[in-house]
C-alpha cells in the first residue's frame, strides 16, 4: 500500500510509537491523519492534515462516533496498548488481566469492527501493533502475553474475513520498544524511530506477520526450531 495520499487513523498518537507514526506519515505524504488521543489537549501539532480525535478504544460509543467521522479512511493503525507487567497467578494487581484484555483485545476488536466498513468501501489496510509476547509468555508479563495472544488470533480471523474486500490485515510483533510503556524493561530496546520505519515498511512489504527487532526474530526462529527448549529458557527470565 502506498503511504503518500493515504488517510490514516492512528490510536495512541499522543506519545511513543503512535506519535512517531503520526509524524512519519505526515512526512511521507499522508493526505490526512486522524490522531486518536485520550485527551485532545495532549496533541501539539499545527499541521492542518492532523485531525485530533479524543477516543478511548474500550468505549464502544466513542469508537463508533470516531468511525462515523472518518469514512474516508484507508489505513487503520491500532497502536494503543496496555502493559501492567503482571504474572497470571501471584499478581499484586487483581484487575490487571481484565484491563489488559479490555485494551489489547477488546479495544482493538472495537476499532476493527467500527472501521472495517469504510475500509471495505475504500480499500486499504489495518496494522495491529501486537508484541512478540503474543507467541510466548515471559512469566513476569504473562498477563500481557495472554491478551496479545488473543489479539493475534483475532487478527488472523479478521485477515481472512477482509481479504475478499481488498483490505490487508498486518500483525506487527515487536520486542520491547523504547517508550514509556517499556520503561521498566531492561535493554536492549528498539528505538522509536527504528520501530516507526519497520511498521511502515511492513505496510509496503508483502508479509502479513512481521517480527520487529532482534529479540522478536530470535524468538520466532526458536519457536520454529525447538519450541520446548525456547519455553524452558524463557521460564528462567
Amino acid at each position: 500500500m502506498q503511504i503518500e495520499g493515504c488517510v490514516a487513523f492512528v490510536t495512541g498518537a499522543d506519545r511513543g510509537l503512535g506519535a512517531g507514526l503520526l509524524e512519519k506519515l505526515l512526512e511521507r505524504g499522508a493526505r490526512k491523519v486522524y490522531a486518536g488521543v485520550r485527551k485532545k489537549g495532549g496533541l501539539a501539532d499545527g499541521d492542518p492534515r492532523v485531525v485530533p480525535v479524543e477516543i478511548d478504544i474500550t468505549n464502544v460509543e466513542q469508537v463508533t462516533r470516531a468511525a462515523s467521522n472518518a469514512k474516508d479512511l484507508t489505513l487503520l493503525i491500532n497502536n494503543a496498548g496496555l502493559n501492567r507487567t503482571q504474572p497470571v497467578l501471584e499478581t499484586n494487581d487483581a484487575e490487571a488481566a481484565r484491563a489488559e484484555m479490555e485494551v489489547n483485545y477488546f479495544g482493538t476488536l472495537n476499532m476493527m469492527r467500527a472501521f472495517s466498513p469504510a475500509l471495505k468501501t475504500n480499500g486499504g489496510a489495518i496494522i495491529n501493533i501486537l508484541s512478540i509476547l503474543a507467541r510466548v509468555a515471559l512469566p513476569a508479563m504473562a498477563s500481557l502475553s495472554a491478551s496479545k495472544a488473543a489479539a493475534l488470533r483475532m487478527t488472523e480471523g479478521a485477515r481472512a474475513e477482509l481479504a475478499p474486500h481488498r483490505v490487508r490485515v498486518i500483525s506487527v510483533l515487536p520486542g520491547p520498544i523504547d517508550t514509556e510503556m517499556s520503561r521498566d524493561v531492561p535493554p536492549p530496546k528498539i528505538p522509536v524511530a527504528e520501530a516507526v520505519d519497520a511498521v511502515l515498511a511492513a505496510l509496503e512489504g508483502e508479509q502479513d506477520e512481521v517480527y520487529m527487532g532482534a529479540m522478536a526474530q530470535e524468538i520466532a526462529h526458536g519457536l520454529a526450531a525447538d519450541r520446548q527448549a525456547l519455553h524452558a529458557r524463557l521460564l528462567t527470565l
